[in-house]
């Protein structure tokens, strides 16, 4: 977004929330967000990959 920071689009406050990976939002055609998939404990990249990796796996079943 025109070179603006998460926390700047969002309107937080850097010193309460942190932009780390981890988390994939679960979307439902015609109704917007429902929930969200999140992992923790890993660095953020290997987060992300794990999470991304399940949703794979569930949507190719």
């Amino acid at each position: 977004m025109s070179g603006m920071s998460f926390h700047e689009v969002h309107l937080l406050d850097v010193n309460k929330y942190a932009a780390y990976g981890g988390a994939f939002p679960i979307m439902l055609k015609g109704t917007g967000i429902i929930g969200v998939v999140t992992v923790s404990g890993l660095t953020p990249e290997e987060d992300h990959e794990l999470v991304t990796k399940a949703i794979r796996l569930f949507l190719d079943k």
